[in-house]
């Protein structure tokens, strides 16, 4: 302590200067640390909850696979499903009467165009699956939210009325009949055309008095399912699946339609191996497709299917998105392997097996995506396993080079969904 009153010296003034400014300078750096790591945590959280939003909409679809399909060959027709490659290829539409396959899936598909829309053009990302999913339920329509069944006491058929206003369908709502029957050699359902009108159609306006021509048998159960409030162009929704890019009219990544903070290439721009996990629907107006993002920054999607062959209600076998590789006891007793259970054939009737109606258990979904912004200071193990990696399912699984793709700087999240389809008659 100084006690003459003159002040302090340069030497003691320089030297608070030189603690003050050091000690600044572990604050900033320490301040800087913590920003950076919030906003590693932020951006990985605001992923986490992308995930766990868009991903429940894709469990919520597998789930209903198959609510609302008719098993048996239509005696009308329906004009078709999507207008264009690569969605066309899941088309179960011919003749216009084929029963539709609740779940369909192509397996590490080639990198080709989408439908565009009015935002601009999409390309599939190459070597990813791609997941259809057809139901009553999986439209976005309050339409097809919906759905009641037939009080038949004779002379008197209407629709059942819930108690819930909110619930019931509207006059005018475009729905379809199907009669669902129970006999000693299983359970069928048809679809019951409308002969009220001409031509005959596959669909109703619904109404109190529209399915006054219908009787009941003790074995037979009538129930109307919405569809959609424009004229249906086929009597189911369809919800497709799949990891895609937007691109510019000339097929390179549209940097304005791609969130910034997805992976970059040495040049700055768009990662060409990194896109956006979609929904997308089949309009029932032109047949093309209408897109909702749910997830940003995904590299990869692997759809594995579970299957119980012989019918005694356990997975025998595991298999990739169409069938090629299968794992397990793949046979059924009465013969046919996963392949011949997804062929548009074995699902013309519900009698045959093996189908995906009698057959098919489970729906495994691998997402890949990116968790975080790019940070130079981590370097992300590679490969990366997409899938299972347990012996029974490891022939199903996918390596994921990130190195060879330069995404090394990157966080990654594998989301795995497991979802038992409640539709279908094998988890009844």
């Amino acid at each position: 302590m100084r006690v003459n009153n003159k002040g302090f010296t340069l030497i003691e003034v320089l030297i608070v200067m030189t603690v003050f400014v050091i000690v600044l300078m572990i604050t900033g750096s320490a301040f800087k640390t913590i920003l950076e790591q919030s906003a590693k945590v932020f951006r990985s959280e605001e992923s986490n909850i992308e995930g766990v939003i868009g991903l429940e909409m894709l469990r919520h679809d597998l789930q209903q696979a198959g609510l609302g399909l008719f098993t048996e060959t239509s005696s009308i027709a329906y004009t078709g499903e999507a207008l264009n490659a690569p969605a066309s290829t899941y088309n179960d539409f011919n003749t216009g009467t084929e029963p539709p396959r609740p779940i369909i899936a192509g397996n590490n598909v080639a990198s080709v165009s989408s439908d565009p829309d009015s935002s601009g053009n999409y390309k599939i990302l190459a070597n990813t699956d791609y997941l259809v999913i057809k139901a009553t339920t999986v439209s976005t329509s309050k339409t097809a939210q919906k759905w009641t069944y037939l009080e038949i006491s004779p002379p008197n058929v209407k629709p059942h009325s819930w108690t819930s206003a909110a619930e019931n369908l509207g006059n005018n709502d475009n729905v379809v009949l199907l009669k669902r029957q129970v006999s000693a050699t299983g359970q069928s359902t048809t679809l019951m055309a409308n002969t009220s009108g001409s031509p005959t159609n596959f669909s109703y306006a619904f109404s109190n008095t529209a399915f006054a021509q219908f009787s009941s048998s003790s074995n037979a159960i009538y129930t109307a399912y919405g569809i959609d409030g424009s004229t249906p162009r086929m009597p189911f929704n369809r919800a497709d699946y799949f990891v895609a890019q937007p691109t510019s009219s000339a097929g390179s990544p549209d940097a304005s339609r791609i969130p910034a903070v997805c992976a970059k290439d040495a040049s700055g721009n768009p990662s060409p191996y990194v896109g956006i996990l979609y929904k997308a629907m089949v309009n029932h107006s032109d047949g093309k497709l209408t897109y909702f993002p749910l997830l940003d920054c995904v590299a990869d999607m692997q759809v594995v299917l579970g299957w119980d062959m012989d019918g005694d209600g356990a997975i025998d076998c595991y298999s990739n998105a169409n069938g090629s590789v299968m794992t397990g006891i793949c046979t059924a007793p009465t013969g046919g392997t996963v392949a011949t259970a997804l062929s548009v054939a074995n699902n013309a009737s519900a009698a045959t097996v093996p189908n995906i109606r009698n057959n098919l258990k489970l729906v495994k979904i691998y997402v890949l995506a990116q968790n975080g912004r790019r940070d130079l200071n981590y370097t992300s193990p590679s490969p990366i396993v997409v899938g299972d990696s347990n012996a029974a399912e490891i022939s199903l699984t996918s390596s994921y080079d990130l190195a060879a793709k330069g995404l090394l700087n990157y966080r990654w999240k594998l989301y795995r969904l497991v979802v038992r389809p409640k539709n279908l008659f094998s988890n009844e």
